[in-house]
């Protein structure tokens, strides 16, 4: 999907069939453990950087025979090369949006986008309650008032933080999806 929706390669420079090789090489060269649906941003990115660096070296074993080169007879120029490079950084900059410029899952957020939408608010709200408790906290260490547990906005900070990853974890658990705190935390937050 990234190589025909979003590449579109003029010249079949990139293939799909590139594409799954790379696929191929990474569950190789990796523990199978550390694929998995939070992963696939990681691999995703992963997949790019291979991707870039076979361009820009026109070296990429081909999985069934690794003597052979799957890149030897793309005919890039110096000039194509560094471009398909940048583009392919962009990509990787761009993060999980990328995502968006793939056709189905755009078409999945625009025909579901309520499940988009309240996830999108209880982020932000908990960012925003994350930022009231660091500022809280930072105050109380300044002044030397080490009283955590009594002051009421410190409290109210980690109730109101609490509720929304607990309404999260509902909503997760009500879904289907498994719900580690911690992990849903910090993926909110990054």
């Amino acid at each position: 999907m990234i190589a025909k929706d979003i590449l579109k390669p003029k010249m079949k420079e990139i293939t799909s069939y590139t594409m799954k090789n790379i696929v191929l090489w990474l569950a190789e060269n990796n523990k199978s453990s550390l694929f998995h649906s939070e992963s696939l941003f990681h691999w995703l990115h992963e997949g790019l950087d291979i991707l870039r660096t076979a361009i820009s070296t026109k070296q990429l074993p081909y999985y069934m025979i690794p003597e052979r080169n799957l890149m030897a007879t793309t005919e890039l120029s110096n000039e194509q090369q560094f471009l398909w490079g940048r583009t392919i950084k962009d990509m990787m900059e761009e993060g999980p949006r990328i995502l968006l410029r793939l056709d189905k899952f755009r078409k999945a957020v625009i025909g579901y986008p309520e499940p988009l939408l309240w996830y999108s608010k209880m982020r932000t709200e908990l960012e925003m309650w994350q930022l009231k408790l660091f500022n809280r906290q930072f105050r109380c260490m300044v002044t030397n008032s080490m009283v955590f547990e009594t002051d009421t906005i410190l409290q109210t900070c980690i109730k109101r933080t609490n509720e929304i990853l607990q309404e999260v974890a509902w909503r997760m658990v009500l879904d289907g999806s498994s719900f580690d705190a911690v992990k849903v935390s910090k993926m909110m937050l990054s």
